[in-house]
């Protein structure tokens, strides 16, 4: 692996942070039904999904990402970054450049 291809990964990893951490902070979080009243869970059993990726230790949904739900973005954005990075170099030694 060469330096080229590891300085591809990281801008590319960072890029793919940025992109898929928006749709999913924005647009994807707001339509789930986490309630609003950070004391709800509580009083009351969440359900596992919510349990694993938005409650912290202590059963608060603030802010409203665990450390399991960053971990998979960023491994979802490194392995998207390899990929498009092995392309890319692939790319651009068929080129020659």
């Amino acid at each position: 692996m060469t330096s080229f291809r590891v300085l591809l990964i990281i801008i590319f990893t960072v890029v793919y942070l940025i992109i898929i951490g928006f749709i999913d902070f924005n647009i994807i979080t707001p339509l789930l039904p986490i309630p609003e009243h950070i004391c709800y869970y509580h009083e009351n059993d969440p359900p596992i999904w919510i349990d694993l990726f938005y409650l912290d230790g202590m059963g608060h949904t603030e802010p409203p990402y665990s450390l399991l739900h960053m971990s998979i973005l960023f491994l979802i954005s490194l392995f998207a970054a390899i990929l498009t990075s092995k392309r890319v170099d692939n790319f651009l030694i068929a080129r020659n450049l």
